[in-house]
C-alpha cells in the first residue's frame, strides 16, 4: 500500500480499513513521539474514531513504569479500567482477581502492575472467542491503549476485527437477534460459598441465587447485544466470547477459519468457567440462539480478522465499541503485552433504540 505523510514527522499506512499504522519519517523523529501527540493529539483520537484503531510502530520504546504517563499525561485519557473501576491499589486489585478466578473456576492470570497499568494473560495453544473488553458489564471502557514491551516466541498474535462490518454480514435474523436482544451472563460457583465469598459477592455487580448444596448462580446485569459506535449510527455487535456453552463453536469456527495454525485446542478459560452465555429480550426472556448461529456469528468474525503481529515497543490506541479482539495461539516467551483501558462507556446509553423495533425481531 502507499504510505502518506501526515502530519509533520510520521508517516501513515492503511494496514486495514480499520487500523492505522503510524511510523517514524525519519530516524530523527524516532524518539519524537511524546512531542508528534502533543503537537497532533486531537488529529491521532480522529483517526481513531474516524478507522477504529491506530498503532505507532518504531518510536523509541517506553517503560512499563511510563506507560501510565503516557496513556493519561501525553494522550490525556481518562484511564478507566472495567474490572477495577474504583481504582483499587494494585496488591488488593489482584487478590481480588485471584480470589474472583477461584470462585468462578478459571482466569487467564492477568495481573495489575498499578492501579491501572494490567499485563495480559499468556498464550496457550488456543484461540480465545472474540470479545470486546468488559463486554460481559454495562460500564466499561471505551479506549484500549496497549503497549508491546516484548512480543512472544512466535506468533501470539492479537487477532482484531471491526464488529460493525461483522454486524452487516451476518444473515438478517440473526442480525435481528443480535440488534434488539441482551447478553445474559450467569455462572454457577466452583466451590460451596463461605461467609466472606458471600459478604464480597454483595458489593459485585452480580446477582446471587443461593442453592440447597451450597453452590450459587451467580448472573449478571443484561448487557446489549449491540450498540451504537458514538458518533455514528454503525451497529456494532458486543460478544463476550468466554462462556462454556460458546466454546466449542469458537474452536469449530477458528479450526475452519485459521487451518493453516495447527492442531491447537479449545480455550482453556472458557472451558473451566461454567458460565452459560445466552440472549434474552430486555425482560431477561432467553430468545435463544442455537449452537449453529454462534458458529455462524464467529466464523464471519475470524473472517474479518487481522492479524496483529506485535512488535516490541508497538502502542495500540482501539475503539473498544467498534473493534473486537481475541489473542491467537502461539508460544509465550517472554511476551509482556501491556493494556489501559480508558474513558468510561455505558452501553445503556448507546444501545439500538427500543422503539424502533419491530415485534417480530423477538417473537
Amino acid at each position: 500500500m502507499l504510505a502518506h505523510q501526515c502530519p509533520n514527522g510520521v508517516t501513515k499506512e492503511k494496514l486495514t480499513p480499520f487500523l492505522t499504522l503510524f511510523t517514524p519519517a525519519s530516524r530523527d523523529h524516532s524518539d519524537q513521539l511524546d512531542d508528534l501527540i502533543e503537537k497532533n493529539r486531537e488529529y491521532f483520537l480522529n483517526e481513531v474514531q474516524k478507522s477504529g484503531g491506530i498503532v505507532f510502530r518504531g518510536f523509541t520504546p517506553i517503560k512499563i513504569d511510563e506507560f501510565d504517563g503516557f496513556v493519561q499525561g501525553t494522550l490525556k485519557l481518562e484511564a478507566f479500567n472495567t474490572f477495577n473501576s474504583k481504582g483499587t491499589p494494585a496488591f488488593m486489585a489482584n487478590w481480588l482477581r485471584t480470589w474472583s478466578e477461584k470462585i468462578l473456576g478459571a482466569g487467564d492470570y492477568r495481573r495489575y502492575l498499578g492501579k491501572t497499568t494490567v499485563r495480559l494473560g499468556p498464550v496457550e495453544n488456543s484461540i480465545q472467542g472474540p470479545h470486546v473488553e468488559g463486554g460481559g458489564l454495562v460500564q466499561r471502557s471505551r479506549l484500549l491503549t496497549l503497549c508491546c514491551f516484548e512480543p512472544g516466541l512466535e506468533r501470539a498474535e492479537t487477532g482484531i476485527a471491526d464488529f460493525s462490518s461483522v454486524y452487516k454480514r451476518l444473515p438478517s435474523e440473526l442480525q435481528d437477534k443480535l440488534r434488539y436482544g441482551w447478553n445474559q451472563y450467569s455462572y454457577k460457583t466452583a466451590h460451596r460459598l463461605r461467609l466472606l465469598d458471600r459478604l464480597i459477592l454483595k458489593i459485585s455487580p452480580l446477582t446471587v441465587k443461593m442453592q440447597k448444596d451450597g453452590y450459587a448462580i451467580l448472573t449478571g446485569k443484561l448487557c446489549p447485544a449491540s450498540c451504537l459506535v458514538p458518533g455514528t449510527d454503525d451497529i456494532s455487535i458486543q460478544p463476550w466470547s468466554f462462556a462454556r456453552n460458546a466454546n466449542p463453536q469458537v474452536h469449530r469456527a477458528a479450526k475452519e477459519i485459521f487451518n493453516d495454525r495447527g492442531d491447537f485446542t479449545q480455550d482453556s478459560t472458557a472451558d473451566a468457567l461454567n458460565m452459560n452465555w445466552d440472549l434474552t429480550d430486555s425482560e431477561g426472556n432467553s430468545i435463544g440462539w442455537s449452537e449453529e448461529e454462534q458458529y455462524i456469528l464467529f466464523k464471519t468474525i475470524f473472517r474479518e480478522a487481522h492479524l496483529m503481529d506485535w512488535n516490541k515497543g508497538d502502542i495500540a490506541i482501539i475503539d473498544n465499541v467498534r473493534l473486537g479482539h481475541w489473542r491467537m495461539n502461539g508460544v509465550q516467551g517472554n511476551r509482556q503485552l501491556v493494556q489501559i483501558q480508558a474513558n468510561p462507556f455505558d452501553a445503556l446509553d448507546h444501545r439500538v433504540p427500543e422503539e424502533v423495533v419491530p415485534e417480530e425481531a423477538l417473537a
